[in-house]
């Protein structure tokens, strides 16, 4: 059975995708054709993807090897960890997340088990009946909520010890944070670096990470308030908890998919 796996890109017609009409940038694609270009796409570039499953925080890195368009499978390469592995392979509740030129793919699958190739223990999954694509080329940015905003915990030292600031997300992505520079204890100029900051996305875990300021400009909030928004970096960011965000991300747009 292995055998049959292709490992190369078929030939396909252009891509199509279904556009939700609240955000062009948040498309999911349904065409089989569609879907396995993509994948042979990544398989080829040797893409890193990630495996989350059973929608814990568990996660294993990976790549695909090949695709067998006849039985609709797909192979995965087996993480590092055993234990995991072992996980894994008791799961119904797969999320695959990657990349195609930047631009993320999501995908998900209830079946998986384990195969061989090439004298090789790999997973095998079910090919998915769609996938998840956030358009831009760039980090996709989402505005968070405003009822309960995500907050951003910034230590300060100070003379009675360390004073932990707490400041208002206004959006976030992969590559940084938003924030409204009202606090008066943290400064927002562009420039400023601050350590150890901590960001919590419900349902997926924390974020631990430096940011540094890198805009700071004029915004009119819905009330009509008039005040400062400061755009910041995060620096060198964790890959897993780059993945967390995309996760949450992703899990914010998919609501707003409507077809």
């Amino acid at each position: 059975m292995v055998e049959s796996f292709q490992k190369t890109d078929p030939t396909s017609s252009a891509d199509d995708s279904e556009c939700s009409p609240e955000n062009s940038e948040i498309c999911r694609i349904r065409s089989k054709k569609t879907i396995i270009r993509i994948l042979h796409d990544i398989m080829q570039k040797n893409t890193l993807v990630t495996l989350y499953f059973d929608q814990s925080n568990h996660f294993i890195l990976t790549s695909m090897l090949a695709i067998n368009e006849q039985t609709n499978e797909l192979l995965i390469d087996y993480g590092t960890e055993p234990e995991l592995n072992a996980l894994a392979l008791k799961s119904s509740h797969l999320t695959f997340i990657t990349s195609q030129n930047r631009i993320q793919i999501e995908f998900e699958c209830n079946q998986i088990s384990s195969s061989r190739l090439d004298n090789r223990d790999v997973f095998t999954v079910n090919l998915p009946e769609s996938l998840i694509r956030l358009q831009r080329r760039h980090n996709y940015r989402i505005t968070t909520p405003i009822l309960d905003p995500l907050k951003c915990i910034i230590p300060i030292p100070s003379e009675e010890g360390l004073f932990k600031a707490e400041i208002a997300l206004i959006d976030l992505s992969c590559g940084g944070i938003g924030v409204i520079d009202h606090h008066p204890v943290i400064n927002f100029e562009p420039g400023m670096i601050y350590q150890n900051c901590q960001i919590y996305l419900p349902g997926f875990g924390w974020i631990n990470t430096a940011i540094e300021v890198k805009t700071t400009h004029e915004i009119t909030l819905k009330n009509g308030q008039l005040c400062k928004r400061a755009g910041c970096q995060f620096i060198d960011l964790p890959t897993e908890m780059e993945v967390l965000i995309q996760r949450y991300v992703t899990k914010h747009e998919q609501t707003k998919l409507t077809f």
